[in-house]
């Protein structure tokens, strides 16, 4: 059975209708509290699907959540390793960090559902 990872930073942010999406789709999935549970870096690396969800923190507030730090080395080895990655939010901007990528705060808040454009 392939195997999903989800790491959550608070509690109302959860997979909503990707848990059963995923699971039809033959995914075992297991939901990580981090910064309540230590990163689980090795597992980070060995699930089919990582997944990183979202929450009220920053990609740099390594000072505030140290557990930042680890999540983000781990997310970069595992960008690295080229495997099946999906960053939502917080996620992402992970994602945009471990790649030396500039993350920084828009000006307005967004949140919810936009379009979006492939520029590649």
């Amino acid at each position: 059975m392939k195997t999903a990872l989800a790491l959550r930073h608070v509690p109302f942010e959860h997979l909503g209708i990707l848990q059963p999406l995923l699971e039809a789709r033959g995914y075992a999935v297991r939901t990580v509290d981090v910064g309540v549970q230590p990163v689980p870096t090795d597992d980070m690396m060995d699930a089919d699907l990582l997944i990183v969800l979202g929450g009220p923190i920053g990609a740099y507030d390594d000072a505030t959540y140290p557990f930042i730090r680890d999540e983000a080395a781990a997310i970069a080895r595992r960008l690295a390793a080229r495997k099946p990655l999906l960053g939502i939010c917080l996620g992402a901007q992970l994602m945009a960090r471990a790649l030396g990528a500039a993350v920084k705060p828009m000006g307005v808040k967004e949140i919810g559902f936009a379009p979006i454009t492939l520029t590649t």
